[in-house]
């Protein structure tokens, strides 16, 4: 239970957060006063709601009804559509490859289903990444209703850490400099701010505020989010703002007036990137792409990218941002106490891509 102040379109707002076991509820409210009256009225709709299931008796919750609460929760929670579109994404992945588990009591689920998940996932050939996304998934969700459930740790794969995950110079042409509009501008602007597909995606103009070079995202997989914007994202942007001037979105589709959706981006930058000889580059990775990019830039701390990127940890940077063989040599060089080394930019480092 907590009341904190937000972001909500660059304003200011109390949201007061409540949970009765699994359940759980917020609203925003313009003072704190009025958040603290939400809170407690919030607690007793909670509490009754909770009461009035007990008495009806219900039967133990399978894990398809498990999975339709988690994504309503999420959605009620007010977390990005990225979020929200992975937790019902495994929720058809488990109808496809293992079914039965979605009739098992919520009660009822043993470490031997996590297991038989995963198999599962395997002989279809699901990479490990995305095996371990959707265990995440269903980590999450269990831990909402069986606290105690100690999920087997081993059920995770092995991932695979030496995938490239950032553009050489002539990748960069290739891609960045090829791929058409407005998708040159969105992959542009995800690398340049750190941004997710879904943040670029649904963009609204009313988050964009270039008299202080910011945009203020109201929903983000972290949370509230602010993206300070380079010289070179601002003018991105500040072009985009000169289309389209009666819609609310930076990046609308003419055929519809509304946002693209997230396979129409995909798949354009797909064939951009296999067209360049990147087998496995997807769009999310130029968030990675722009990471790596500012960590091995001179005077980057990894805290100041963390707070850049909006992380929640240093654990995390280290996820997207990758030190490059160049700025390894020149810490060994510095090491040496070779005064002249310097840390040079990851553009020059010599990179040999996986096949």
């Amino acid at each position: 239970m907590a009341v904190r102040q937000v972001l909500v379109h660059g304003r200011k707002v109390w949201q007061a957060r409540v949970a009765v076991g699994y359940l759980r509820r917020s609203r925003i409210c313009a003072s704190k006063v009025e958040a603290k009256e939400a809170e407690a009225a919030l607690i007793q709709e909670l509490k009754g709601q909770a009461r009035r299931a007990e008495q009806q008796g219900r039967a133990p919750a399978t894990i398809k009804g498990l999975f339709e609460f988690y994504v309503e929760d999420l959605e009620k929670r007010s977390k990005s559509p990225d979020t929200v579109y992975r937790a019902s994404q495994t929720a058809r992945v488990v109808e496809a490859v293992l079914p039965g588990l979605l009739a098992t009591p919520v009660s009822a689920v043993t470490k031997a289903d996590i297991y038989a998940f995963r198999k599962a996932r395997e002989r279809t050939g699901t990479k490990p990444s995305t095996i371990n996304r959707d265990l995440r998934t269903i980590r999450a969700m269990l831990k909402q209703v069986r606290p105690e459930f100690k999920f087997p740790g081993d059920a995770f794969t092995k991932e695979d850490n030496t995938r490239v995950r950032f553009l050489r110079p002539e990748e960069e042409l290739l891609t960045l400099d090829v791929i058409r509009e407005p998708f040159q501008s969105m992959s542009k602007l995800s690398a340049l701010g750190l941004m997710r597909q879904s943040d670029v995606r649904t963009l609204r103009k009313d988050m964009v505020h270039l008299s202080q070079g910011v945009l203020l995202l109201p929903k983000t997989k972290t949370g509230p989010r602010s993206v300070v914007l380079s010289e070179a994202a601002q003018a991105i942007l500040r072009d985009r703002l000169k289309d389209y001037p009666d819609s609310p979105w930076v990046f609308p589709n003419p055929a519809t007036g509304r946002p693209y959706s997230r396979v129409h981006v995909s798949r354009v930058w797909r064939k951009v990137a296999r067209g360049a000889g990147l087998k496995d580059f997807t769009f999310h990775d130029l968030k990675h792409h722009g990471a790596t990019m500012a960590i091995n830039s001179p005077n980057v701390s990894t805290a100041m990218l963390q707070a850049f990127g909006g992380w929640k940890s240093e654990a995390m940077v280290r996820r997207y941002a990758s030190v490059t063989d160049a700025s390894l040599r020149a810490a060994a060089e510095a090491a040496a106490g070779n005064g002249n080394a310097k840390w040079q930019q990851p553009r020059k480092a010599p990179l040999v891509r996986a096949k």
